[in-house]
């Protein structure tokens, strides 16, 4: 009786914690609020943004996933991905377990204009075919957002070619 009883208490036990991870996940908040979920954290990937290897950075305003709210964040794009942080300056490293968000590469990426679909001046969104999630951010000018369409559109490119090398012109 007492071996079917712990039996029982490992069964439940890890029923209910694949139930948080599942209940969590759904949420999307599997680390601390307002942090990137560890799970998006790609484990090949540097877990530290030095500035060496930072494409473009800035302030934009990005609507959150969640309560898609606007809020403003500091981006700094890579040529693995795009995070985005609470706090920023330029020249600085970035931690990955501080960002907000991030978007891999890894997996295949479109870039375009998004003033229609937000209602909102220098709007532009980066869309994840994998899941078809879009990510909205806003420039602070005509300029600056033409800046980051480029800059992550390049990326896409370059990836697209160095990952198909084989593939004929």
């Amino acid at each position: 009786a007492q071996a079917i009883s712990l039996l029982l208490e490992c069964i439940m036990a890890g029923f209910l914690g694949n139930l948080r991870d599942k209940v969590t996940g759904m949420v999307g908040q599997s680390g601390p609020v307002g942090s990137a979920a560890p799970d998006a954290i790609d484990p090949n990937a540097p877990q530290i943004l030095m500035s060496k290897d930072i494409v473009k950075e800035g302030w934009v305003t990005k609507q959150s996933r969640n309560i898609k709210e606007w809020r403003r964040r500091y981006v700094v794009l890579t040529n693995d991905c795009i995070a985005t942080f609470k706090q920023g300056a330029a020249g600085e490293s970035y931690a990955l377990k501080d960002a907000t968000e991030l978007i891999f590469f890894n997996s295949a990426l479109a870039v375009k204009s998004a003033e229609q679909e937000t209602g909102k001046d220098n709007a532009f969104c980066v869309q994840r075919t994998k899941d078809g999630r879009y990510f909205y951010f806003v420039a602070g000018s005509q300029q600056d957002k033409e800046e980051w369409i480029g800059a992550i559109g390049r990326l896409m490119v370059r990836r697209t070619v160095i990952m198909d090398p084989e593939e004929e012109c």
